[in-house]
């Protein structure tokens, strides 16, 4: 028994001296990110078959669309607390992580009721710009993004503190929960209503459960602290957030686009295979994750990163590479599986050098999951002339889509030209990185760091 015990604890240390490693970190949050994106797309594909009626599926897509945009976005506040926790983690000061929580705490909830506040004096106008069938849509879709946008605390709070387990748990439970509020509330007779408010049932619920899981050291005022000032953050919030919403308004905007210069069974189409193509962009969302803080720290330790990023590029590239050469084998199958009685019409349609529409969308996603990788890379090097190539690119894809959509396919190819000549310009932006001299002497044992 004895001998069991000190089995389990050396598999208890060796685990968590993995978790401490590139690798490691890698693996975890591979896995809860992918399951957590398997089971998001699962739950749209179980839109696809309840929400029968024709063009209910386009509507509820293209608001899915403009939730994805904006949320993902929002994913800059998880970002900038993550970053922030890190290093009081690193410098032992729990009262300072205390007082930025509460800080942003606040904020997070007065942004929110403006979001709603927002959403409903734009439900009328933005419900006739999208063809929707009722305005209330838009009032719904604003609120999941109000409770989307505070639940970046306690996830930001979890990665800062590298529980990467709570926080993958916690994502993979929100994409449960959201399948069964969605399919609930549709069956009931919500239909578009109910697919819409699943995110912000679901949301309420991962958030309360991690709210109360820190609830002793939230308990009670954060003390004043002399010259720390939690708004000080708030400035680098406006790179983050104008560089990751740039990237994914770019992955998401052609369904709108899509919906607005195509008929209503084209739209369907688009929006079926989209499903497919889409599901590239998030596989590698848990190297993003551990990428980030990991190449902030060295940097501010003065010491190399480029082997970070060549090892989360080789990453995402078996990732990338497995996927969409799974899309390439059985395009049939992962057009049927996606589109349901609609895979045999997309199976059929045809791109550039003959690639099956299903696999040309996997292809461009997975250039825009490079082009997203490398741009937390600059994020973390404090860099910023990065943001104008993305710009640049945004007005280019919008204006390319819009003069040359008269196939499903031409969309596709606008796309992906303005994904290479980003991926490549980014390459050669991340090829001049130097290391920066140290900017703390905070960081205890940092030759100790565990790369691999």
């Amino acid at each position: 028994m004895q001998d069991s015990g000190v089995s389990s604890n050396g598999i208890g240390e060796r685990l968590g001296a993995l978790r401490q490693t590139l690798v490691g970190a890698f693996g975890v949050m591979i896995v809860a990110t992918t399951l957590a994106s398997v089971l998001n797309y699962v739950f749209s594909i179980i839109m696809t078959r309840l929400l029968g009626e024709a063009g209910a599926f386009a509507s509820f897509n293209s608001l899915n669309a403009i939730f994805l945009i904006v949320s993902m976005g929002a994913v800059s506040f998880q970002t900038v607390i993550t970053k922030y926790v890190a290093e009081y983690e690193i410098t032992d000061e729990p009262h300072k992580t205390k007082a930025l929580v509460e800080a942003f705490s606040r904020w997070l909830v007065i942004l929110g009721v403006a979001v709603i506040v927002v959403s409903v004096a734009i439900a009328w106008p933005l419900g006739h710009l999208l063809k929707l069938d009722s305005p209330v849509f838009v009032i719904i879709m604003g609120t999941s993004l109000a409770v989307t946008l505070y639940l970046t605390l306690p996830y930001g709070l979890l990665q800062g503190q590298q529980r990467f387990i709570g926080l993958g748990t916690a994502s993979i439970a929100g994409a449960v929960l959201r399948i069964i509020a969605g399919i609930v509330m549709v069956e009931l007779g919500l239909g578009v209503y109910g697919a819409l408010g699943a995110a912000t049932v679901a949301g309420f619920i991962v958030a309360t459960a991690i709210v109360y899981y820190y609830r002793d050291f939230l308990r009670g005022k954060a003390e004043k602290i002399e010259d720390f000032h939690p708004s000080k953050a708030l400035w680098m919030l406006i790179p983050v957030a104008v560089g990751v919403f740039l990237v994914i308004f770019m992955t998401q905007i052609d369904i709108v686009l899509v919906k607005a210069v195509k008929t209503g069974a084209q739209a369907d189409l688009y929006s079926y295979a989209g499903l497919a193509g889409k599901a590239v962009l998030f596989f590698p969302a848990g190297i993003s994750l551990v990428m980030f803080p990991r190449v902030s720290q060295l940097r501010a330790m003065g010491r190399p990163t480029r082997r970070v990023l060549w090892l989360s590029m080789a990453a995402c590239l078996l990732l990338e590479g497995a996927v969409v050469g799974f899309y390439w084998l059985f395009p049939g199958f992962t057009a049927s599986f996606f589109a349901g009685k609609h895979g045999k019409q997309i199976a059929h349609i045809t791109g550039i050098f003959g690639l099956r529409f299903v696999v040309l969308f996997g292809i461009v996603m997975a250039v825009f999951a490079f082009v997203n990788l490398l741009v937390y890379y600059h994020l973390a090097l404090d860099r910023r002339a990065f943001i104008a190539l993305l710009l640049v690119g945004a007005v280019a894809e919008i204006a390319g889509i819009i003069a040359y959509h008269k196939t499903l396919p031409d969309i596709l190819l606008v796309m992906l030209i303005v994904g290479v000549v980003l991926l490549a310009a980014n390459i050669a932006l991340a090829l001049k990185e130097a290391p920066a001299r140290p900017q703390t002497s905070d960081f205890s044992n940092p030759s100790d760091m565990p790369i691999i």
